[in-house]
């Protein structure tokens, strides 16, 4: 096998300009010395000077010195608006990160250059620090959010050919939760005029990809032009995925274009045309001469080519090849670190690194300046000391660009093609709108105790007054005269649904929901794929509730008895699928009548079968698998529990459990591909969901560690290393629990809940339409069937359109928060028209504003019928997702790595 080794700024010079990748490579041959030449261009526009060496440079060591800084995160305690904070940030950025005697020997253009990139960074950093604070996130966490992300490197391997695999190394320099997306962001920051933007969006779809490949992320990315216009690009998760072909086509492109450069055949690079006026081969002449014409090339566009004639091509030859790609936790023996020596052939590298500080000097103290302090704007003189880089006036005269400026990273992603939109903090409770036009004024942090509450329905409002004493069902919050609005909670038997946009409040109207079962003796099971919901294990400050909920708060913290379940990692309590669950005949023997045992026996071995042939992902007949596979499962003896390696025995042996004629119901190639697949779960590196850990029992689950305790059961998914992964667990998960409904629960008691089954954005797990992932018949079966066995669904979407339609003709109860796109609006128009006419407010829902909902469920008293409200505070932690590190770090303080809960 050939193993090729690039890191990350490899990848961006050729995905930059392939040619630059190609005399870098033949640079790095000839050093022999075991040093990568790796050039580095700046584009410069027009007369604009190129600082884009020196900002990159001194961001870096910013971000760096922040994430440990006593100054940094006192800044981030005071902070009540977007100027003030800035002026901090600033400020210490002076003090630590920069020489300003270096800085002021530099051209005064530059440093103006400089200067105006570096406020615009420290605007947007402080815009976004100042919602976070507002929203009621501590400092120390939005610091760490911020500057403390330790998964910025990557390490994925990429098959590129029949023996031939890229490891790619490095880290990404700005990758961070936005808490006002509820999401990872990966941004590049540019100091050029926006002359490529696709290409430059491209580098940055690339840094998600591998970033969500380890790391388990879905980051929207941006690119952010700084100077000489500001402006932005942006683009959603799923526009990135599905660029991930072209992703492996550039990796697989540079192996040959390398090939090329060392004379062992490959491809011939193309040029790019918008570098070659800062490119030192394009003045010398040695680019035309050596390679030609720039149009001349060629890139290996293979995986294109198979998308066109397979539709996506065979799983093991797809753009993201999850047999082929493996996460590292360090570089291999023979291979260099992530920081390996480079030699940059940019001048202003040299230049930039005698003006930053070296990350060994200690940095000097800087002064947190007061509220309303006013930065002086003055240009530095040339050949004096240079001003330090301080934030602008309030106001800031635009320049001529024609494209918008941006003047913080919008929370809603523009569509392709459109202008980026301003997007301003919000304002906070009782602070009017600014007129028509008007820059909105920095949001004013919350008083104590509104610290984390969405915004009132009317912000004139004050707080709830209610008396809670006497409050019967699920609290789930006020309306905006203070009076409670509460729910049976023998409601959630018949499914609950949280719609809303992004950012509307749905996740926190769920958690409230999950956290008042608890409160009513209803154990929960949440699956979290990203890290939002596993911080429910942490109670919030009694002293941050209102006075009315103490009582409420008081009651969850004695009953919660909080698990958080690993599959596949020891990060939490590690759950194993192995042995597998077949349903045996004693089982369902409470079925009396004979034919309905049989269909359900069949469902759930056929749901079994269906879930292992997804994992193999082996391609070929995936029917004919699936057939083969039933049939083996049901010869196999079901007395015990079935281990997966007697799958494989039985699979690779099929005679010996009767199945004499094999190969009419598959072909012997495909049977033995499918034997090995198989076993490389059973003893390869992929076997660590089937080994290790506890299997998989609900019955155990849903057991109390002590009376009076209910089970939060959080399946955190986080920790898998891919998307397949976890669509195989949770479709394996929900076929577990609909065997141990129809094998241990009696149907026919009718009345009480058993488990309340929570799932976030439901859209990634059972989409609309033909796509069918490996969980959405299992998760369907649930809401179609889980009512009468006492087991409720509840999910969430920002997207009502793009979740499968049969799910939402299941749900029974739905909160509505603010819809933005008239076709959702429409969509739930249609679910109440379906259930005897759609409601009046349905339309209001449009543009509502933020934690406000209305809601109808079965047996709604009259008096609630139409009428807004907001959501209760949550008695739980509600901020950024977290790691697998913070949550294995979590688990091990909060000490629930026992059989049980906490105590």
């Amino acid at each position: 096998m050939r193993l090729v080794h690039v890191n990350v700024t490899q990848l961006r010079v050729a995905a930059t300009c392939p040619r630059l990748h190609w005399f870098d490579t033949r640079a790095t041959a000839e050093r022999r010395d075991g040093q990568k030449v790796v050039s580095r261009i700046w584009r410069k526009g027009g007369e604009t000077p190129g600082c884009g060496a020196l900002f990159h440079t001194a961001v870096e060591r910013f971000n760096a010195a922040a994430a440990g800084s006593d100054e940094v995160l006192s800044a981030l305690e005071a902070a009540r608006d977007v100027a003030g904070l800035q002026q901090a940030l600033m400020r210490w950025f002076n003090a630590s990160c920069l020489d300003l005697d270096a800085l002021a020997a530099r051209p005064v253009p530059l440093r103006l250059g400089f200067i105006a990139a570096v406020q615009v960074y420290m605007e947007e950093l402080a815009r976004l620090a100042v919602h976070a604070r507002a929203a009621g996130l501590p400092a120390a966490e939005l610091r760490g959010q911020l500057f403390g992300d330790s998964r910025k490197r990557v390490d994925v391997t990429f098959h590129v050919g029949e023996d031939v695999h890229v490891h790619v190394t490095g880290a990404i320099d700005y990758v961070y939760f936005d808490p006002r997306l509820g999401k990872h962001r990966i941004v590049d920051y540019k100091l050029t005029p926006a002359t490529s933007p696709n290409s430059d969006l491209f580098q940055v779809f690339t840094y998600a990809l591998m970033h969500h490949h380890q790391h388990g992320t879905r980051p929207d990315v941006a690119v952010f032009y700084l100077h000489p216009t500001r402006s932005v690009r942006e683009a959603r998760w799923e526009e990135v995925e599905a660029k991930r072909g072209k992703v492996h086509e550039l990796i697989a492109s540079m192996v040959a274009w390398s090939d090329h450069a060392l004379g062992a055949g490959g491809l011939l690079p193309p040029g790019d045309r918008a570098y070659c006026d800062g490119c030192k081969h394009e003045r010398s002449g040695a680019c035309v001469a050596e390679l030609g014409h720039k149009d001349r090339g060629a890139w290996d566009r293979r995986w294109t080519a198979l998308e066109a004639t397979t539709g996506g091509g065979a799983p093991e030859e797809r753009a993201w090849v999850a047999a082929g790609a493996e996460v590292a936790d360090g570089p291999a023996a023979d291979e260099p670190a992530a920081d390996e020596p480079m030699v940059d052939e940019d001048p202003e590298l040299e230049e930039a690194l005698a003006v930053v500080k070296p990350a060994a000097e200690r940095p000097r103290p800087a002064a947190v300046p007061s509220r309303g302090q006013t930065a002086p704007t003055e240009a530095p003189r040339s050949g004096g000391r240079a001003k330090p880089a301080e934030a602008p006036p309030t106001e800031t005269p635009r320049s001529g660009a024609r494209v918008k400026v941006a003047e913080a990273p919008p929370t809603e992603a523009p569509r392709s093609g459109a202008r980026a939109k301003a997007a301003e903090a919000p304002p906070s409770r009782g602070q009017k709108a600014p007129p028509g036009g008007a820059r909105a004024k920095p949001a004013e942090a919350p008083p104590a105790g509104e610290a984390s509450t969405p915004t009132a329905v009317d912000t004139k409002a004050t707080t709830p007054a209610a008396r809670t004493a006497n409050v019967t069902g699920m609290l789930l919050g006020f309306d905006d005269h203070g009076a409670p609005v509460c729910m049976d909670p023998a409601v959630l038997r018949t499914h609950v649904s949280v719609v809303g946009a992004a950012g509307s409040g749905k996740t926190w109207m769920a958690k409230v929901i999950a956290e008042e079962a608890l409160r009513a003796g209803v154990p929960v099971l949440a699956i979290d794929p990203q890290g939002d919901l596993v911080q429910m294990m942490e109670a919030r400050p009694r002293a941050d509730m209102p006075a009315e909920l103490h009582r409420a708060w008081e009651e969850l913290q004695e009953r919660m008895e909080p698990r958080i379940l690993t599959p596949g990692s020891s990060h939490g309590l590690r759950l194993c699928l192995d042995p597998l669950r077949l349903p045996s005949a004693s089982e369902l023997s409470h079925i009396a009548n004979p034919a309905l045992r049989a269909e359900e026996e069949e469902g759930l071995l056929v749901a079994v079968a269906a879930n292992l042939v997804s994992l193999c992902a082996c391609g070929g007949e995936e029917e004919s698998q699936r057939t083969f596979l039933y049939q083996v499962l049901r010869q196999l003896p079901r007395a015990a529990p079935v281990r997966l390696r007697d799958i494989v025995a039985a699979v690779t042996a099929p005679e010996d459990l009767g199945i004499d004629e094999a190969d009419t119901l598959i072909r012997k190639s495909e049977r033995e591909r499918l034997a090995r697949r198989l076993n490389t779960f059973v003893q390869g590196p992929s076997a660590r969901l089937f080994t290790g850990g506890t299997r998989l029992d609900f019955t155990e689950l849903l057991r109390p560690s002590k009376p009076g305790r209910v089970p939060l059961n959080i399946v955190y998914l986080n920790a898998l290393s891919n998307d397949d992964e976890k669509h195989f667990f949770l479709a394996a998960l929900a076929t577990e629990l609909y065997r141990w409904m129809i094998t241990t629960v009696d149907a026919s008691t009718g009345g009480g809940v058993n488990l309340l089954f929570y799932i976030d954005e439901a859209r990634d797990w059972i989409p609309a339409g033909g796509s069918k992932p490996p969980a959405k018949q299992p998760l369907i079966r649930l809401f179609t069937q889980g009512r009468k066995y006492g087991v409720g669904c509840l999910l969430c979407t920002q997207s009502p359109r793009s979740v499968d339609y049969n799910v939402f003709g299941n749900t029974s109860t739905k909160l509505i928060g603010r819809l933005e796109a008239a076709q959702d609006v429409d969509r739930v128009i249609d679910w109440f028209t379906n259930e005897g006419g759609a409601p009046s407010w349905v339309a209001a829902r449009k543009g509502a504003p933020k934690g406000s909902f209305v809601a109808r469920w079965p047996d709604m008293p009259a008096e609630l019928s139409g009428r807004a409200f907001k959501g209760r505070t949550l008695f739980t932690r509600h901020a950024g997702a977290w790691s697998p590190d913070r949550v294995e770090r979590a688990v091990t303080e909060a000490g629930l790595r026992g059989a049980g809960g906490g105590g």
